[in-house]
């Protein structure tokens, strides 16, 4: 194992990490400031729950984006290492338009059956009445916000990273002030409750969208890509892409249908003192902020990793990956701590009843332990491999320890067994040690790091 020991790596990572880390620390406390601001509006802790649920199907959508963004990363950033950027423009606008697309399916899913799909994730009908209510709203993000985050997440594959800064600041403040005008009922305006968070998060999306477009077609000098350029087309580009990043997108969606999933078990379960949903979801929330700088460094990985390779520097890019590796046991253990040191003033902060604290406390303890191993497996995962080309090796590891393993483990845990929530969640978390250990062994070897540039002359055009 190598270890690089020169500063100008560490700088090179932590200048892309950390304005991904800080991108996604914005994106939490919006989370969170709506789940506080609604947990205050609602003392039974309905509307806070009826939020979380509904906030399922957009989930996924995130992760579409982030499988298709995923996609064009493995692709751009080894591209970026040869500083040809008449392919990233090709690959950013196939994967522009295929996001568009399925933005508009989904978006219209949401918002002409609403009912429909929350029924599917409760069986309680005052939490489906409420997240219906929300869900008629929200669903309008859908169709451009799907456009906006995987245009956002592509960026990283050449280094800005600092526009989502902009875009997420822009959208908490705008949030924040309009859940507090909204929901609550200030400035003259009716006490909206749930109706009205939802209305503020679409309108701070809508922001987000315009900032972000703004910078794309105006203000960007790495790229220079201009509203003709969404008509590109090249076939065999597209067929590079169809490859190697395809598997990324079956795995961001097929993970997110999973973890989707663990949710309706959850909101299943009746036999537990404490709300499962809500408490699960504020312990999603603490891990979230736990996570931060796990996932920005696992973002800035894959990057690395893929323009070291797009340079043709191979020894370069396993020294990469030995020090990635490092790092991560060393975020995953703090991380670790930090749950454990944030449980107890998190939780306070919640205005919901006393048994689905206790509970929420009681998750955040596996957690805690759960989130050593994610980080783990995310460097290796979304960093190393991903950043290496392994692209179906980490689609066939993901999928088969959440669809063969942590998800059947928690069905017969919960609806058959009736185990306490905490071990229903450790089932649904006991994908992330066994991806883990499996990928320590992959990255100690060099089959995962796959070249998968060509050169322009090569590259035929077909507009």
């Amino acid at each position: 194992m190598t270890i690089i020991k020169e500063r100008s790596f560490y700088k090179h990572i932590f200048r892309i990490a950390l304005p991904i880390a800080l991108q996604n620390l914005i994106t939490f406390l919006t989370n969170m400031m709506d789940s506080v601001m609604l947990g205050s509006a609602d003392e039974e802790g309905v509307l806070f729950a009826a939020a979380a649920l509904a906030n399922q199907p957009f989930f996924i959508l995130s992760m579409i984006c982030f499988g298709l963004s995923g996609g064009a990363i493995v692709l751009c950033a080894q591209y970026w290492g040869k500083r040809d950027t008449e392919s990233i423009k090709d690959i950013f606008a196939m994967v522009l338009k295929v996001s568009a697309v399925l933005s508009f399916i989904i978006g219209a899913a949401v918002l002409l059956f609403p009912e429909f799909i929350m029924s599917l994730y409760s069986n309680d009908p005052a939490l489906v009445a409420a997240a219906t209510d929300y869900l008629g709203i929200i669903g309008y993000i859908y169709f451009f916000f799907g456009v906006g985050n995987t245009l956002l997440c592509m960026l990283r594959s050449v280094e800005a990273v600092k526009v989502a800064v902009v875009v997420n600041l822009s959208s908490l403040f705008v949030n924040v002030f309009l859940n507090w005008v909204l929901i609550f009922g200030k400035l003259g305006m009716p006490a909206m409750g749930i109706r009205g968070a939802a209305l503020a998060t679409l309108i701070a999306r809508a922001v987000e969208f315009i900032i972000i477009m703004v910078y794309f077609l105006v203000t960007d000098k790495r790229l220079k890509f201009r509203v003709r350029d969404f008509r590109r087309f090249n076939k065999t580009l597209a067929k590079d892409l169809l490859r190697h990043g395809s598997p990324v997108f079956f795995n961001e969606l097929l993970w997110s249908l999973g973890i989707s999933l663990q949710s309706v078990i959850l909101g299943h379960i009746r036999y537990s003192a404490g709300d499962p949903v809500g408490a699960n979801s504020i312990a999603g929330t603490v891990q979230q902020l736990s996570t931060i700088v796990i996932f920005g460094l696992a973002n800035a990985a894959a990057v690395s990793i893929g323009t070291a390779l797009g340079e043709g520097k191979r020894e370069e890019t396993k020294a990469r990956a030995d020090t990635l590796v490092v790092i991560s046991i060393i975020v995953g253990a703090l991380a670790c701590g930090l749950i454990f040191l944030l449980r107890d003033p998190f939780i306070s902060l919640y205005d919901i009843p006393d048994a689905t604290k206790a509970l929420a406390r009681e998750l955040l303890a596996v957690m805690a332990v759960i989130t050593f191993f994610v980080s783990l497996s995310a460097f290796n995962v979304v960093g190393v491999l991903r950043g290496g080309g392994d692209t179906f090796f980490c689609l066939s590891l993901e999928m088969g320890t959440l669809w063969l393993l942590a998800l059947p483990a928690a069905f017969l845990g919960a609806i058959v067994f009736e185990i306490p929530v905490p071990l229903v969640l450790l089932c649904m978390k006991i994908d992330e040690p066994t991806k883990a250990i499996v990928c320590w062994f992959r990255t100690r070897g060099t089959k995962w790091m796959k070249g998968l540039t060509r050169d322009r002359a090569d590259i035929t055009a077909d507009t």
